[in-house]
């Protein structure tokens, strides 16, 4: 393997020289940057791990053909930026995309567009949580080019080479740049005047009609009373500039995705009748896929851990320790009938359903109905194991883990949605709390990160957190 420090140049010719070894480590250093891109330009899209492996194929087969090596970042972003455009032009409604707020605006954000990875793990700061709600408000081509803001302003990408990503000269880039964030601004003022309580009755009037999916045009006429309105006023004040909450850190790459694109290189190098050497990191990995997809999985991690670390920052444990063995039953605390499940670490936040995506939703006195239905289960004896549980929504449709997300889902019949919907309550690290492990997956449990609901492998490497703890509450709606 080759050193992480080969010059970015050097390395990319010899990838296009055919040196695997330089491919391997060449997809390893960009794919957090790619990722971070993508995902901050789709916000929470569910197709974001699809976007990011097209991308990542097509810069992989169009290489050869890249004349300039020292142009490789710009010329990725630019692929990057294409493959984004053309998923949004797919979907020709983008903006309707977005998942309706709640009626009270309260549901999590299940993306937020703008953290570092330290508070991945941390609560985040409500300004925070606000911008990346602001963000939505903006179009499609603003998104992409804050995304790319972002990525420059953390150090990754020079503005030269953001001009050349977007086709764009220095200076026009520059001023594109300062309008979005003058649009984010807008909706920023926005989103803190609808979530304000209590809330403008004027505003309440002129969102009359509003079918509470974000968009520009109704930023546009929201914020022509925000600016004028002195109640509404109140809540903008004390705002901290976007940059100055921003960080400098990549957003780490779910293993599931690095194990997909990983295995579609593999593919892609056999139809074109190439071969991956038995000594390249890619080779290694991507082997197991098709064959042991949970040990290929366990194996991307630790080879991930050990040769991109400075690629891909380590999550810091922000809670106390947990077991590492897994701890015997406990289901006194869950039984079958209807239940709500509040973060314990949390409070006032509750497992929800949002868009079909397990999410924590912001529940209180003033919450909706909508929401209190998304934030109620119904607890059945497990389908896959009966003394552990399985949970269903109010639709009647279940609650299962897949790609180590939890979300919704209609049952198939088959042995592995019975275990992906089977959860078997254990202690919880703190007073009353219980945690949920996967029936199918032994030693991998529920667990919230920046409100988006996954199931993490829990070994003696990574202690099971209090981000893992939930208090069995009685049922939110009836």
């Amino acid at each position: 393997m080759r050193a992480s420090g080969v010059d970015v140049t050097e390395l990319v010719v010899a990838a296009r020289d055919g040196d695997r070894q330089a491919l391997d480590e060449l997809v390893v250093r960009f794919l957090p940057l790619v990722y971070t891109v993508v995902r901050r330009a789709l916000r929470g899209d569910p197709d974001v791990d699809d976007v990011v492996q097209d991308t990542m194929l097509r810069a992989v087969r169009d290489l050869p053909a890249l004349r300039d090596a020292g142009s490789f970042r710009p010329w990725l972003m630019a692929i990057t930026v294409r493959q984004v455009g053309t998923h949004l032009h797919r979907r020709r409604t983008a903006d309707q995309r977005s998942a309706p707020l709640g009626e009270d605006l309260d549901l999590a954000d299940r993306d937020a567009g703008v953290e570092d990875v330290t508070m991945l793990h941390l609560a985040l700061s409500d300004q925070r949580r606000q911008i990346a709600r602001a963000s939505r408000w903006l179009d499609p081509a603003d998104r992409m080019l804050m995304s790319l803001w972002w990525v420059e302003h953390a150090g990754h990408l020079t503005r030269a080479e953001l001009a050349d990503a977007t086709g764009l000269t220095a200076a026009h880039a520059g001023v594109r740049i300062q309008r979005a964030r003058q649009q984010l601004e807008v909706s920023r003022s926005v989103v803190a005047a609808l979530e304000a309580r209590p809330g403008c009755p004027r505003l309440g009037a002129a969102a009359s009609g509003w079918d509470r999916v974000p968009s520009p045009l109704w930023r546009k006429r929201l914020s022509r009373h925000v600016r004028s309105c002195r109640v509404c006023g109140q809540a903008t004040t004390g705002l901290i500039p976007t940059d100055r909450l921003l960080a400098a850190a990549l957003l780490p790459v779910p293993a599931a995705v690095t194990m997909g694109m990983l295995g579609n290189i593999k593919a892609t190098a056999a139809g074109a009748g190439g071969a991956l050497p038995a000594k390249g990191l890619i080779f290694k990995i991507a082997s197991a896929v098709g064959t042991r997809p949970v040990l290929a999985l366990l194996a991307a991690g630790v080879v991930v851990a050990g040769v991109v670390a400075a690629a891909v920052p380590q999550w810091p444990q922000s809670h106390p320790p947990g077991p590492t063995a897994a701890p015997s039953p406990n289901s006194a605390e869950l039984r079958p009938g209807s239940v709500s499940l509040e973060a314990a670490d949390q409070p006032g936040r509750y497992v929800a359903m949002e868009a079909d995506l397990g999410v924590l939703a912001k529940v209180d006195a003033a919450t909706s109905t909508v929401t209190r239905r998304l934030a109620t289960f119904d607890v059945t004896p497990g389908l896959a194991k009966p003394s552990c549980f399985t949970l269903r929504a109010w639709d009647g449709r279940y609650v299962r883990h897949m790609s180590w997300r939890l979300r919704l889902s209609e049952p198939d019949g088959s042995t592995l949605f019975r275990g992906d919907a089977t959860f078997c309550p254990r202690p919880g690290v703190l007073p009353g709390s219980i945690a949920l492990e996967s029936a199918n997956y032994p030693g991998w449990y529920l667990r919230h990160r920046d409100d988006e609901l996954w199931v993490d492998r829990v070994d003696g490497r990574t202690a099971l957190g209090a981000d893992g703890a939930f208090l069995v509450r009685p049922a939110l709606a009836g």
